[in-house]
């Protein structure tokens, strides 16, 4: 964590700041290879001639995609008590910035790198925006208080290569953005340009207190994986090299040798042997190994293997959230961390819409995830109705996995009721008809 006690920065405090910042992004680096199979093995050389298979396997990415499409594959839905005005204030400027795709991208670099950052902007139509931001390119800056709030947030790039290459920086505080463009560690002022977020304009993710990715504890283990598959392969290319060994038959050249291979077949005298020289491999020791690494990496990562025979199609649900209890415990964890920054979110954008109208409180929005875990519909749609008599019809609806908006579909249902009521029939006699 950055901080710091001035009140302004100067053009070398920036440039000791993203020094500093760049010794991070290597690790950055690495976590993002290893997600794309990019992994360490592929370095490795031999000069012995032996076979030098490299068999890469993707568990950094079975693992963040496995966590973060049960962490937000669902869409995260906003509630409020009374307060219905804001909540279709701010639904529309999520869907301007598409905001279910945005926090989904938000939690897959967390669980990659450990943290993700969020710019909130105005665009050329003056509507409010947001963008997520790798943290190989930005960085936030706290005070020294006990309980420490984003100070400045720093954002920098590199446009061109070579010598034609130039830096842009960008410095943000809770009024404006300071711009500076050079090369290297030539710095100026471009551009000042003011902002009414009254804060500074940056959402901090963190996956957990540590800023860890969810593979990243694991990368021996992967490594280690890696390797024995490789090996495992290396071993097979040898024994298909094997040699042929003949025995007491010194006088067999190089065309007989031919001649062997060409009619496969060897006549030997009673003294005369022949046999195939091949390493000898313990092969269930080898399997067991990696058996044993495989559970590692589970374990270790909290994801399950769902290629395991005990996920059987007979399970019940709950025995499935045993199998899982591990994964909704990190679920849990993230959910609590991201909600965080959710909710400097709409601070953020309820600071700059107060400009405009009048809004109310914001801190009795309800922010709602849901899990991807199958669920028993009509089971629970039986547990709705025993519960109607006591609970609301917006607290019944929330515990839908189908509903992302419980207020919005009693809207919709009472409009239909209203629709659907059926006119009186006439059944009287007309006293006029003719007999």
């Amino acid at each position: 964590m950055f901080r710091t006690d001035k009140d302004e920065l100067s053009i070398d405090d920036i440039q000791k700041f993203i020094k500093k910042h760049k010794v991070e992004c290597a690790r950055y680096l690495k976590l993002q290879n290893y997600y794309e199979g990019k992994h360490d093995i592929l370095n490795v050389k031999r000069d012995d001639g032996l076979p030098n298979n490299k068999i890469v396997n993707p568990y950094p990415k079975y693992i963040t995609d496995m966590l973060v499409g049960y962490f937000v594959g669902q869409p995260i839905s906003y509630s409020s008590k009374g307060n219905n005005k804001l909540i279709d204030e701010l639904q529309g400027i999520f869907d301007y910035s598409d905001e279910q795709e945005e926090n989904l991208e938000l939690a897959k670099i967390c669980s990659i790198k450990g943290k993700a950052y969020e710019l909130l902007y105005r665009d050329e139509n003056a509507k409010i925006r947001f963008n997520e931001i790798d943290p190989s390119n930005m960085f936030v800056i706290y005070d020294m208080t006990i309980s420490p709030s984003i100070k400045f947030a720093i954002r920098y790039y590199d446009v061109g290569d070579g010598n034609d290459k130039v830096t842009f920086v960008e410095v943000y505080d809770k009024d404006a953005c300071w711009i500076y463009k050079g090369k290297d560690t030539d710095l100026k002022l471009e551009d000042v340009a003011e902002h009414t977020f009254n804060d500074v304009p940056v959402v901090e993710y963190v996956n957990n207190k540590e800023e860890q990715g969810d593979f990243e504890q694991a990368i021996h283990l992967i490594d280690a994986y890696n390797k024995s598959q490789s090996n495992t392969l290396n071993d097979m290319d040898q024994f298909t090299d094997a040699f042929l060994v003949l025995v007491n038959m010194n006088g067999t050249n190089s065309d007989d040798i031919d001649e062997l291979r060409k009619e496969r077949v060897l006549l030997l005298d009673s003294e005369g042997d022949a046999k195939w020289l091949i390493k000898d491999v313990n092969d269930s020791w080898v399997e067991n190994y990696k058996d044993r690494l495989r559970r590692d990496i589970h374990k270790f990562s909290y994801t399950p293997d769902m290629q395991d025979e005990s996920f059987g199609n007979n399970l019940s649900g709950v025995s499935i959230r045993y199998k899982i209890l591990a994964m909704e415990q990190i679920r849990s964890n993230k959910e609590r961390k991201f909600k965080k920054g959710l909710q400097r979110r709409i601070e953020l954008i309820c600071n700059t819409l107060s400009l405009e109208k009048d809004i109310d409180l914001f801190t009795d929005i309800q922010i709602k995830f849901s899990n991807t875990l199958p669920q028993n519909v009509y089971e629970l749609s039986q547990t709705i109705k025993n519960l109607s008599p006591y609970l609301s019809n917006e607290t019944l609806i929330n515990q839908l996995p189908f509903v992302e908006n419980a207020v919005e579909e009693i809207e919709k249902k009472k409009k239909e009721e209203d629709l659907t009521v059926e006119e009186p029939y006439n059944i009287g006699v007309d006293v006029n008809a003719e007999s």
